[in-house]
């Protein structure tokens, strides 16, 4: 192991896993193997249930490492607003920590975020049958223009260099001065607490833990001015840009041999 540092974060969507989709085995594995050493974290703009779907399925530990494993393992859905760790006596992952959305700003920022919708701009659909497009997730509002559950190959041609999100970034900060917008996954943008967002998640885990910045590196494939994985680089973690599930492997691997 030639990786110099205490904990490892990852972003999900697009690093871990491809958007929407479960994590592989390949990458359980390897990341069943970087958890025996280091802590590792995963933070994402999804909600927990996400995490559940995409997750946790390819992570099930049945051997003798698992109370090692979890006990170095930290879920961070919705930007790190809510943090998760496995609790032993009740054998469930429980919130440990929480950063809740005022509810007159919640409900501002869904007035706000409909009335886009509906007014055709951008291409995003109005209305899709059984799918959300808007979705209240308490701690953080996610808008994902084609429905959660779109299929891949729509996600990636819908907005392949970002600037339609950037369009729409900027129209809903004149709109919505109380929240901070970041663009996630491939069709996303996460509504957090203004001055909170991935590295405030972070920040707060490892302040929790009494570890400094220096001991830590992200991962992410959003690493750009506006994406959801840039505020740790622009807090000051050391940070890998990644271009997919498929690089990272490659990049735990080496840090594995």
């Amino acid at each position: 192991m030639n990786l110099l540092k205490k904990i490892v974060a990852f972003d999900l969507d697009g690093t871990l896993a491809e958007s929407k989709q479960q994590m592989s085995e390949e990458m359980a594995d390897i990341l069943f193997s970087l958890a025996k050493e280091r802590k590792v974290v995963i933070i994402s703009g999804g909600s927990f249930h996400q995490f559940e779907k995409q997750f946790l399925p390819s992570f099930n530990i049945k051997n003798s490492d698992q109370d090692l494993i979890y006990s170095n393992l930290y879920l961070l859905p919705t930007s790190g607003s809510r943090r998760f760790q496995y609790n032993f006596e009740n054998k469930e992952w429980q919130v440990t920590d929480t950063e809740e959305m005022p509810k007159e700003v919640r409900l501002k920022v869904l007035v706000v975020l409909k009335d886009l919708i509906l007014s055709g701009k951008y291409d995003m659909v109005p209305i899709i049958a059984g799918d959300e497009i808007i979705e209240d997730r308490i701690t953080q509002i996610t808008l994902s223009a084609l429905g959660q559950h779109a299929p891949l190959e729509d996600k990636k041609i819908w907005d392949p260099d970002q600037l339609k999100r950037q369009e729409i970034k900027k129209e809903l900060e004149l709109l919505l001065p109380e929240v901070d917008i970041n663009i996630g996954g491939t069709t996303s943008l996460d509504i957090l607490p203004k001055g909170f967002n991935k590295a405030k998640g972070l920040i707060r885990l490892i302040d929790n833990l009494e570890i400094e910045k220096i001991d830590m590196i992200f991962v992410g494939d959003a690493i750009f001015p506006g994406g959801n994985d840039y505020s740790p680089y622009e807090a000051g973690i050391e940070c890998l840009k990644t271009s997919g599930p498929a690089e990272t492997v490659k990049i735990i691997k080496n840090w594995l041999e």
